[in-house]
Order: C-alpha cells, then structure tokens, then sequence
C-alpha cells in the first residue's frame, strides 16, 4: 500500500486501520520518498562540511589531542543538527505530506540549514572554550564585541527561522486533519509539536534582542539564554495534560 500522500490524497478509514502505529500516532509517510532522500542527503554533506571544517587528518599525538579538545564543540552542533533532522524525520512519518507547500518549506529548511551550519561551529566551540577557560581550543577569533553580537545574531536568525519552517510544517498538517484522517489524539499531538517550536523560535528572536540591546559585558547571555529552551520545550505538553485533567 502506497502510505505516502501525494498532494491531497485522502485517506478512507481501511487505509488508516492498516497503518503502523508509533507512540498513538498512525505513520502515514512510511514510504521513502525522493523529497526525504533529498532532505536526509542534504543534512548529511552539512554534517560533512561540519567534519571538513576541522581541517587535515591529525599527524602526530599533538595535533591529534588538540583535535580531541574540539569535539565538544561539534558533538553539541551534532545535537542540534540532529535535533531538526528528526522533527523533520517524524513529521515525514507522521503525515506523509508531499504538496507544493510542504516541499517549499522543507528545501526552505536545507538552504537555512546551509547557511546555519558556520555559526552554529562558531558558538560552541566559543562557548566550550570560556567555559573551559580556554583549555578547549578555537579557530575563530574574536576581536571585540561587535564580533561577538554578529556571531549571536547569525546564530540565532537561522535558529529562528529553522524553527518557524518547522512549526509552520505542523500547522500545514494541521490544516490537512481532514483529508489525513487525523484522530483526536492525533490532533492534540501535532498542536503540542506546532507551540514547541513555536516557543523555539521565540528563544531565537529573544537572543536577537538581546544580542542588540544587552551592554558588551552582558552580551554572552544572548548565547546562555539556550539552556533555558530545554525545559521549555515541555511546557506545551504539560499545559496540555492540565488542560485535559481538568476537564475529565
């Protein structure tokens, strides 16, 4: 059975009772699609160019622990590489989706990603390093403050951005309940997804604020401010269990 919909396929209440259900949602988008192989490609030469950035192969015990001290700095951009690939990956399996809108917004995803990746190495390996009070090496060079708020405010327009696409492919899915069959359960999963990320961009465009507003010897906070998203990212899904405990 085809379980990938193609532009506005609907789906007839057999179709949905044979799906592989994940977690109490039914996987429309099994099937591997030219879109997702294109998506999951271009995430995987970003992580490449990420590798290549650390340039030539250690060849003597020096270079090579100097090498070591850099993969804190790659592992946290892996995480969040990694962190968008998967939304991206379970909202493919979740709905299947394949429109003119969807694919927009996923190449809109790539071509922010390609642009994400050189400050996203730029901030952690700047972060490691203060933290580490300079034990963890870094190649960039920051000469004032200026640079530092620059560095901030690239960061954080593609975190904003990457954010928003995929809070936006949500609501596209939202807006396609009807012809995907989606159950109430669903529902209420793809609304907690769309306000997670909806809060993620919200981090990006605080840190761009601050990263303009904040005095040179407290502008590290628009890069610390992160942190703070981890627990964030929860509060949708624990409003919503209020939000149903209180009704039942």
């Amino acid at each position: 059975m085809n379980t990938h919909a193609a532009a506005e396929k609907q789906w007839t209440d057999k179709e949905l009772n044979d799906l592989t259900v994940e977690n109490e949602f039914r996987l429309r988008g099994l099937e591997v699609t030219r879109l997702d192989t294109f998506v999951d490609a271009a995430f995987a030469f970003v992580l490449t160019l990420l590798v290549i950035s650390f340039d030539d192969i250690p060849s003597s015990i020096p270079e090579m622990l100097a090498a070591v001290k850099r993969i804190p700095g790659f592992a946290a951009s892996f995480a969040i590489l990694m962190m968008f690939w998967l939304q991206h990956r379970n909202w493919s399996r979740r709905y299947g989706l394949e429109n003119r809108k969807t694919i927009l917004y996923s190449l809109l995803l790539i071509f922010v990603m390609l642009v994400y990746v050189y400050p996203l190495r730029m901030v952690f390996e700047g972060m490691f390093s203060n933290l580490s009070g300079r034990y963890l090496p870094t190649s960039y060079e920051i000469e004032s403050y200026y640079d530092l708020r620059l560095i901030f405010l690239f960061y954080s327009v593609g975190f904003l951005f990457m954010s928003l696409i995929v809070s936006q492919l949500h609501r596209l899915a939202m807006r396609s309940s009807a012809s995907l069959g989606l159950n109430s359960t669903e529902l209420r999963k793809t609304r907690i997804e769309m306000q997670v990320w909806m809060l993620s961009a919200s981090f990006g465009l605080l840190s761009i604020v601050l990263a303009l507003t904040l005095p040179d010897a407290l502008v590290v906070a628009a890069g610390y401010m992160y942190f703070a998203l981890i627990p964030a990212m929860r509060i949708p899904a624990y409003l919503d269990q209020r939000r149903n405990a209180s009704v039942s």
